[in-house]
């Protein structure tokens, strides 16, 4: 069995469906483990559906398997642009290449770069204390290592 076959198996399933493929791992044991999502979440019925309808196009009497399909789940790092589209103007945690953690707002996002906003202690001028000011940064992609959304409660 070939990941590239599952993904050819699987990209028309889930964007018929209004999802996006986010990883597709393939181990030496045939254990397939499908991460999906979509703009406004996904739920474990969608996962259990998109499973069954991809498993009708694997054949068990030729090649043995386990097949898991979930969904990429809140702190999952951004791998694909579904994820940076889904969490436009809503709270990221982006750590880049330096190890330096930036949680903020993501406001934009390209091939190239991201902008996020965030909130620093700043010395306003004619002031004596520091004070909470909005920052707009925009950080090239390439520069990160690792973006994913965070949820407050």
């Amino acid at each position: 069995m070939k990941s590239e076959t599952i993904k050819d198996i699987a990209l028309p399933i889930l964007t018929s469906k209004g999802l996006f493929l986010v990883d597709l791992n393939l181990s030496k044991n045939n254990v397939i483990e499908i991460l999906i999502d979509s703009l406004s979440g996904v739920n474990i019925q969608t996962c259990i559906d998109i499973s069954r309808e991809i498993e009708k196009h694997l054949n068990r009497d030729e090649e043995d398997f386990e097949l898991t399909v979930c969904s990429a789940g809140i702190g999952y790092p951004f791998k694909v642009e579904g994820q940076f589209q889904k969490n436009l103007n809503k709270l990221v945690e982006v750590k880049t290449n330096d190890n330096t953690t930036l949680t903020g707002t993501l406001k934009a996002y390209d091939d190239e770069n991201i902008t996020i906003e965030y909130e620093e202690k700043k010395t306003i001028e004619g002031s004596k204390k520091k004070q909470l000011i909005k920052t707009e940064k925009q950080i090239p992609r390439k520069e990160i290592k690792e973006i994913k959304d965070i949820v407050v409660f």
